[in-house]
């Protein structure tokens, strides 16, 4: 059996979506295909138990047999403070080189640094499984360079690199630098670049019903839950200056603002592109606003937090739950046919 561990060099650099993704190509291509996340997050919790919902977005897009959270050894929330291994961690983690399979994918933490105190980091749990790690990096111009460079000295002695991907490449201004560039510069120092992806707005997106339950708001107008979000925008600006910019951003949006913000509510429901108003400061609208997000279709939904707090955890579900639905899973599909180079990969896994 084959081992490959995916470990970012940032957080939301995308390993969820292209561990899916190289899934679906592997097994197209015959090969009977494994998935384990060895250390998860307990991000959330579900029926009263911590829960990691990558591990769910996998299991779903892949149609796997296990439960979500067969697939997750260890969840790094199991200890006060996460600073040493959960008892038994580790037996349970080595537990997956059994698993029959041609080809075993691993995903790994928030980024590669993460574990280093409590001794379950990538290199460490790559290494010890065998696995040679393929780095993903969001391409972000010269920093990204650095952190994959430091990556490498990261991983020292401690597991093999087989290579990077080089995430969200702006088709338009940046691949052409990447390509003449930045490829050939890492593969002068020892890091083949196995992907280049370009960047894909479209899994981006979250559904409004998601972002309703994920904030845990109160619905007070149903719109449709299955409407797509691609960015959100916090109403902090006066009416008119929040109706120049909602003409200015492209997109289908969210807007987050207060309760008591009647004239930037009025706004946003001008605009065909919002999909949801969410209200802040546990504030209700007026009954005009309800009456008029009613017949337009606009989400409208309630939390008690004030306007940044919801507005940072809003825009954490963008690109985190990226795989709800056929179409994503075709761009995925897309994403990983035309710029991964699968041949090499699998040769270079031997």
């Amino acid at each position: 059996m084959r081992a490959l561990y995916l470990a970012a060099v940032e957080e939301k650099a995308g390993k969820t979506s292209l561990a899916v993704g190289l899934a679906r190509a592997c097994a197209a291509r015959g090969l009977a295909v494994a998935y384990r996340k060895p250390v998860g997050w307990a991000s959330t919790y579900r029926q009263g138990r911590q829960f990691d919902r990558d591990a769910e977005v996998v299991a779903k897009a892949l149609g796997l047999a296990e439960p979500p959270e067969e697939l997750v050894p260890v969840l790094a929330g199991e200890t006060p403070r996460a600073w040493r291994p959960p008892e038994g961690a580790w037996d349970r983690i080595l537990v997956v080189k059994e698993i029959p399979a041609d080809l075993l994918l691993l995903e790994g933490r928030q980024w590669l640094g993460r574990g280093l105190l409590s001794g379950l980091s990538d290199p460490a749990t790559a290494g010890r499984l065998s696995a040679p790690v393929l780095l993903v990096a969001r391409y972000r111009g010269e920093p990204t360079v650095d952190r994959l460079l430091a990556a490498l000295r990261l991983l020292g002695g401690e597991a093999e690199l087989l290579g990077a991907v080089l995430n969200e490449v702006s088709p338009d201004t940046e691949l052409a630098e990447v390509r003449g560039y930045v490829v050939p510069f890492l593969e002068e120092r020892g890091v083949p670049v196995l992907g280049v992806l370009p960047f894909e707005r479209r899994l981006r997106t979250v559904r409004v019903g998601t972002v309703v339950e994920e904030l845990g708001a109160e619905l007070l107008v149903t719109g449709d839950p299955e409407a797509e979000v691609e960015r959100f925008l916090v109403g902090a600006m006066g009416g008119e200056a929040a109706l120049r910019y909602l003409r200015r951003i492209p997109g289908q949006l969210g807007v987050v603002t207060g309760g008591d913000r009647t004239d930037i509510q009025a706004a946003s429901l001008s605009s065909p592109r919002v999909r949801v108003l969410i209200l802040t400061g546990g504030l209700r609208p007026e009954q005009s606003i309800v009456t008029r997000a009613a017949e337009q279709g606009v989400t409208v939904a309630l939390t008690p937090q004030d306007t940044m707090t919801v507005a940072e955890a809003a825009e954490g579900l963008l690109g985190r739950l990226p795989l709800s639905g056929a179409r994503q899973l075709a761009l995925v599909d897309q994403l990983v046919q035309e710029g991964m180079d699968l041949d090499r990969l699998l040769e270079l896994l031997g």
